[in-house]
């Protein structure tokens, strides 16, 4: 009984808040009949819109609010799948629970695969059948490819950009048609975390042309220090380099040694320039 009771309250308080912020919000849009609770307007504007509208026009200006609201929803309730009808304002949250795997299957077993379902405010369709499931999934995906934000990613501001978050349309189109070579993006990764540790700064970036360079030449290493070299089965053959990998390795690693290096002399350099003067 006490829970029932801070629920009532809570309901009475919320359903206070929702008419006074729809009353503050009647305030600012322009004048226009009061209307009838659910029906809004409707009756007023009648069958014949353009005459009733111009006439309305003559008493609260050209610019004008028409209500058509509430029995727009009533309507619309109608055309979704079956389901439960919920509490006000909480809709069917408390039917659902914390188990939604196990609740959503048991209301499908009164409502049938296809149902729709409240949570708070926000409308739901739950499919619980593989057929169901194949309709929504492979044959109409498109029109159910829609993604709700959680308000948590709106604090980032180009999250309408993502493409994680953005609906299925020609914006979201266009950025799935761009290719990313994943393999260069995790050496690029890889690369810039090691050299930060070791220098404190980024060796490459994403549209460097040095990437490549990188890239060859570790490729270079991998290739020649793995391979099967007659050099290493006949020691004496080994000032002959037969088979030209250790030239091969040599000018991969020379190139490295010279990055390296010349991020060691910017850094000592830039070490030297910030040491205090004393005796200033």
């Amino acid at each position: 009984m006490e829970f029932l009771g801070y629920l009532v309250c809570s309901v009475v308080f919320l359903i206070l808040i929702r008419g006074r912020a729809l009353f503050s919000r009647r305030r600012t849009l322009p004048p226009g009949p009061t209307g009838l609770p659910l029906f809004g307007n409707l009756f007023e504007v009648g069958p014949k819109p353009h005459e009733s509208l111009a006439k309305l026009a003559k008493t609260y200006g050209p610019l004008m609010t028409i209500v058509i609201h509430g029995l727009a929803l009533f309507l619309r309730r109608r055309t979704l799948p079956p389901g439960p009808i919920g509490l006000p304002l909480f809709g069917n949250l408390f039917e659902v629970g914390p188990k939604p795997h196990e609740s959503l299957a048991k209301l499908a077993e009164t409502y049938g695969p296809l149902m729709s379902i409240r949570l708070g405010s926000k409308t739901s369709v739950a499919a619980s059948s593989p057929d169901v499931a194949r309709e929504i999934l492979q044959k109409h995906d498109e029109a159910f490819s829609g993604r709700t934000v959680p308000d948590a990613v709106t604090a980032l501001e180009n999250h309408n950009m993502a493409v994680l978050w953005i609906s299925a349309g020609d914006q979201w189109r266009e950025r799935r048609d761009r290719a990313v070579a994943i393999g260069e993006l995790a050496f690029i990764t890889a690369l810039n975390q090691m050299s930060n540790t070791c220098f404190s700064v980024n060796v490459a970036g994403f549209e460097s042309g040095e990437v490549q360079e990188f890239l060859n030449a570790v490729k270079t290493l991998m290739v020649v220090d793995g391979k099967f070299n007659i050099a290493d089965v006949f020691p004496w053959l080994k000032p002959f380099d037969p088979q030209g990998l250790r030239r091969r390795a040599k000018v991969a690693y020379d190139w490295l040694d010279a990055v390296s290096d010349g991020f060691v002399t910017r850094r000592l350099k830039h070490r030297e320039s910030n040491l205090p003067s004393y005796g200033d």
